[in-house]
């Protein structure tokens, strides 16, 4: 009897446990982390050499979902921000990549470039600004600010305009990013946002923390013998910065400077080394600061993603002991804002999620030399045979309004104008294509309706394509090769590296869960970045809109 009793107590006390923790107050602080172009095999890869206190600590505190894969294709930074927060995919929320080709305009257009607003911290009058005009659904951000009647403050933060305006949406309280062409080292806003930046904006950059870490000399966290997980210092898979003569450590960026004899351009180089996200997060913690975020009973957030991985492994690869450095270095940084959240915030009182936009495929020339897959796709000459076949079969004129890396656009006036089938002149384009080496589908938007699928990338290219803004034939690669706009680079001479596919290099990311209300543990189920906002509109308590796609994790929720 006794034990009996005993087992219904514990019964009621898990009911009663659960339905406490069901009734729990969401965190007062959201913290969404992004690192830009950070493939989930780079947690173990590096993992030996983090600290405590970084991404060790969310994996040992928090939860992480091993089996987190991007359902669409091209994977690109716009679109992975932009999928991240709205929970539905380019499809849905039309940010199909960083930049498309735009048919009424008849020109490349940005996936956040609007030349209604102006740039808001400029020291260019008049400079053209950027918004989140062409982003067509609401993010979580949105969400919680409109339930939230604004009480809620929602302050985005990055080096890249995109990666700041994307995650906060339309609603957000501000969006800033790093222009180092617009005011050099300092960052701004868009006059979507505001009139003027906050006094607190503008003191930071009076501190001028990007002309110091510009003085600085770039060296190993740890002796160079110790990143045994790189390929050697000196390897010809790299670019060379300008100044140095290879793309070895040390990087004394004072004697670079000189170079450029005062050519703004140089503040881009603070975005390929580990300076970059110290100064992400020095300004992410002011704005923690200043703006009080988690700092009443309505939940705020605060986005960051750190633009530095992506603009680092575009440069020298991931195979590169600068890109190891470079996520030893950003652990650190991971670790202060912690511990600042910790301290500010109070442990307990805010949530952590830490993912990619998407990952990096290897260097083809590295793994050629290691005789794994590796390909190159030459848009040039994909273009002049297309050109070619097309004129043989409808008169030389010029059919292709744009031939872009992975989508190509027709001139659909010249086609009624010759009245001509546009379905059959793009199966046309699409047969030409498909026949062009490391090719592996060439998709008509009618393919997208009625091809079978047996391998799963047809359904990714479906799900990044939105019919006013793609092209009229999506391009998929075989595995291991690269679209290239470059015809005079031998596959053996090429250099850093690129993503955009629907292969595991460049869909596989992380993603971690950490703080008020998130279990400890893993799991090797398959989810997808559009499944975080719906998480967060349940761990939020809002409604939701109608077209999120992705689905609740339950694992965090639970």
């Amino acid at each position: 009897m006794r034990i009996k009793y005993v087992i219904l107590s514990l019964f009621f006390l898990a009911i009663s446990m659960k339905a406490q923790k069901a009734g729990e107050d969401p965190p007062k602080l959201v913290v969404g982390l992004i690192v830009d172009q950070m493939r989930f095999d780079f947690l173990e890869k590096y993992q030996e050499h983090f600290g405590e206190g970084g991404f060790n600590r969310l994996l040992r505190e928090g939860y992480s979902f091993e089996n987190t894969h991007y359902n669409y294709m091209p994977t690109v930074t716009a679109a992975g921000h932009a999928s991240i927060y709205t929970g539905v995919t380019p499809s849905v929320h039309g940010v199909i990549e960083n930049s498309w080709y735009e048919r009424e305009s008849k020109r490349m257009v940005s996936n956040v470039g609007d030349t209604t607003v102006r740039i808001v911290g400029s020291v260019v009058e008049g400079a053209y600004g950027y918004s989140p005009a062409r982003l067509i659904s609401r993010t979580i951000t949105d969400q919680l600010r409109q339930e939230s009647n604004s009480e809620a403050k929602v302050i985005s933060v990055s080096l890249k305009d995109r990666g700041a305006i994307l995650p906060g949406g339309r609603s957000a309280n501000a969006a800033y990013w790093n222009d180092w062409e617009s005011s050099p080292g300092h960052f701004v806003s868009s006059s979507y946002y505001m009139g003027e930046l906050p006094s607190w904006v503008v003191n930071f950059n009076k501190k001028e923390r990007a002309e110091k870490y510009l003085d600085k000399t770039w060296k190993t966290l740890l002796p160079i013998e110790k990143y045994t997980a790189s390929a050697p210092d000196d390897n010809p898979y790299e670019r060379v910065l300008r100044g140095k003569e290879t793309p070895t450590f040390p990087y004394d960026l004072k004697a670079m400077r000189e170079l450029y004899n005062g050519d703004p351009s140089f503040y881009q180089v603070l975005w390929v080394t580990p300076f970059g996200n110290t100064l992400t997060r020095e300004f992410a913690i002011e704005a923690l600061k200043a703006e009080d975020l988690g700092d009443d009973a309505v939940t705020d957030m605060l986005c960051v993603s750190f633009s530095t991985p992506d603009v680092a492994g575009h440069t020298f690869g991931p195979q590169s002991v600068e890109v190891q450095d470079i996520y030893l270095r950003l652990d650190q940084e991971i670790e202060v804002m912690l511990n600042t959240l910790d301290k500010e915030v109070g442990e307990g009182n805010y949530t952590v999620f830490l993912t990619s936009d998407h990952g990096v495929q290897p260097n083809v020339a590295y793994q050629l030399a290691r005789n794994e897959s590796a390909g190159l796709a030459v848009i040039p000459k994909f273009n002049q045979d297309l050109k070619f076949k097309l004129g043989q079969t409808y008169g030389a004129l010029e059919w292709i309004a744009y031939f872009g890396l992975n989508q190509i656009y027709l001139d659909h006036s010249l086609i009624d104008e010759k009245k001509l089938s546009l379905e059959e002149v793009r199966r046309s384009v699409a047969d030409i294509m498909k026949e062009q080496p490391g090719v592996r589908f060439a998709l008509t938007p009618e393919d997208l309706l009625t091809l079978e699928d047996t391998t799963g990338q047809v359904e990714m290219v479906k799900q990044g394509y939105f019919p006013d803004r793609s092209g009229d034939v999506m391009l998929v690669y075989e595995y291991g090769v690269m679209p290239t706009s470059d015809f005079r680079t031998p596959i053996s001479k090429v250099q850093g590296a690129s993503h955009g596919s629907g292969y595991e290099y460049d869909t596989h990311v992380p993603l971690l869960w950490f703080g008020k209300g998130i279990p400890k543990g893993s799991s090797a189920r398959k989810v997808h970045p559009v499944d975080i906002a719906p998480t967060l509109g349940r761990m939020l308590k809002l409604q939701g809109p109608e077209t999120m796609t992705g689905s609740p994790l339950s694992e965090v929720l639970e």
